[in-house]
């Protein structure tokens, strides 16, 4: 008889229930295809909020009356749960009675129980509890923090109950225990490490009391070692992130892994953290914002039965500086904070107040907080910094003086023409642009002036120019008219002197130039000395103005008043 489609089916096993005696060898009731909720129920929130492993095993049957022999199947999840919360992972046992139990530990023997820890469970511990306590020798290495460990109660045997903890935190001390030896006592150390798990305890687990043996009660709780190995191989699916064809050898999926235990923690990095980043001082506000974060200073309350309650009080020392105190505290597993308002009130998940004259601090919390934990302030100072606002040195802006087109015999006679200069030069990757207005003075990206005839440029960039900036000038130049005005020009009686030019000259362009005769008569009542000072009747002086200048001055009915040649 050939073997058809629906000849190979899938069948429930005897407990279609999610509990340890779950499983079991296959029923007669079969699967129905394509039908929902068959074998994992709906979701529900409680299962969506905290996460859930729900275990369930079922069956591949033949049913087929001949007798001709079936050379294999095989079975595959061809796709994956839309949610992606939600992942379903195939393993066998290849037995067909295991339980659910049984299927659980196969998932945890990738992280197997190794060899006895060389430390005991000091004294009893119960269920829900987050921490338990570890007996060793003193100088032995305490327990290893994210390691994993397996506690043991009544091994082998049908009361049997272990667990795996994983350690959050160890605190690690040296204590003194007296033991009762032929009605002497007796002292000695022993090293206990009191250990924060990341899960609570599932069950009551007793431990051994603190002997100068160090030697675990046979009847009492084992810890073990945990050695991590492929414990089996897992199927599921995942999707393709790129299109592939059948004859494909290299395909790319969104990942290899899947989600076995659910897991509602995230891990968060934090780099380059500073205890004086959490609050800063502002200093200035112009010409920018300058903050510097406050000095450190800090101290923690050890919470213990003995001091558990709301209200603190806490002595600053240095006195705080307002605005910088930080408080923070645990409870219930979570952090909170408080803070003073840089008035002497204290906001936050908690209030008080804080005298900065005196440094004492009253706080209460809002919670309890967490036996074991700490109560942390922080507070700052000014005593760190020195605020120089207004103290650096004053450095003036640059300043260039220069005759454009040189000083030869040739360009002597030149000058610029009004309104076609400009000069560009880079700063900061920008090149910056400056411009005369015409009456000589520069506009734009700089201040200054630039005298026409003579061609000497006064130049106050407004940027600092890069270094290795080169100045790109351009301009135009203009040849001036000479002319020399020869006779006896004599003053008048109110000094001035009358003389006609050849030509109209060009407003703003007309520049005069004269020699002027000094005569030195002889002192009266005293004597120059011999070595310093001559005198002569017919002594000139001549001098020339250029690249000195100062600003030029309007005046009315004549433009710009500029320095006169001597």
């Amino acid at each position: 008889m050939p073997l058809l489609a629906g000849d190979i089916r899938f069948a429930r096993s005897a407990n279609m229930a999610d509990v340890p005696e779950g499983g079991g060898p296959p029923s007669a009731q079969l699967l129905t295809s394509g039908r929902s909720n068959e074998i994992f129920p709906d979701i529900s929130e409680e299962t969506r909020t905290v996460g859930r492993v729900e275990i369930y095993s079922i069956f591949g049957v033949l049913r087929n009356a001949d007798q001709a022999p079936l050379y294999g199947a095989n079975v595959i999840i061809a796709q994956p749960p839309a949610d992606p919360r939600v992942s379903v992972t195939m393993l066998t046992l290849k037995d067909p009675f295991a339980t659910r139990k049984q299927i659980a530990q196969r998932i945890e023997s990738g992280m197997t129980a190794g060899s006895e820890w060389n430390g005991y469970l000091l004294e009893n511990h119960y269920e829900t509890m987050k921490a338990c306590q570890l007996l060793q020798r003193p100088g032995m290495p305490p327990p290893a923090v994210g390691k994993t460990y397996v506690l043991v109660y009544m091994e082998g045997q049908a009361g049997e109950r272990y667990q795996r903890v994983r350690i959050k935190s160890v605190d690690t001390q040296t204590r003194t225990f007296t033991e009762v030896i032929n009605g002497t006592l007796v002292d000695f150390q022993a090293q206990v490490s009191t250990c924060e798990l990341f899960d609570a305890l599932l069950y009551d687990f007793p431990g051994s009391p603190p002997t100068r043996f160090f030697a675990r009660n046979a009847q009492k709780t084992m810890v073990r070692e945990t050695v991590y190995y492929d414990g089996g191989l897992f199927y599921g699916a995942s999707r393709l992130t790129a299109a592939t064809q059948i004859t494909d050898t290299w395909i790319q999926a969104e990942s290899i892994y899947t989600q076995i235990v659910p897991n509602n923690r995230t891990e968060a990095v934090s780099v380059d953290q500073r205890p004086t980043a959490r609050r800063t001082i502002v200093l200035a506000e112009a010409p920018r914002r300058v903050e510097v974060g406050i000095t450190p200073h800090t101290q923690r309350i050890k919470v213990q039965e003995e001091n558990l309650g709301l209200n603190y009080v806490i002595q600053c020392s240095p006195l705080p500086e307002p605005g910088t105190l930080l408080i923070d505290y645990w409870a219930q597993g979570q952090r909170y904070t408080i803070a003073d308002d840089g008035a002497g009130k204290l906001t936050g998940w908690g209030g008080g107040s804080v005298s900065y004259l005196t440094g004492t601090v009253i706080v209460t919390l809002k919670a309890l907080p967490d036996i074991g934990s700490l109560i942390c302030m922080s507070h700052g100072t000014r005593t760190a910094y020195t605020s120089r606002a207004g103290q650096g040195a004053v450095v003036p802006r640059p300043e260039y003086c220069f005759v454009l087109g040189g000083d030869d015999e040739a360009t002597a006679s030149d000058r610029v023409v009004p309104g076609s200069f400009s000069i560009e030069y880079p700063s900061a990757g920008v090149v910056r642009t400056v411009s005369d207005d015409g009456t000589g003075k520069l506009t734009g990206a700089a201040t200054g002036v630039l005298d026409y005839p003579s061609r000497t440029l006064l130049l106050r960039p407004t940027h600092m120019p890069d270094p290795g900036a080169v100045f790109q000038i351009s301009c135009q130049f203009e040849t001036l008219v000479t002319e020399i005005v020869g006779g006896a020009l004599v003053p008048d009686a109110g000094g001035y002197i009358n003389f006609g030019l050849a030509q109209q000259p060009a407003a703003g362009t007309l520049q005069l130039q004269w020699a002027v005769g000094r005569q030195v008569s002889a002192s009266s009542g005293g004597n120059l000395t011999t070595t310093t000072a001559t005198k002569s009747a017919d002594a000139t002086y001549i001098w020339k103005s250029a690249p000195q200048w100062v600003e030029p001055v309007a005046t009315s009915g004549s433009g710009v008043n500029w320095p006169r040649s001597a």
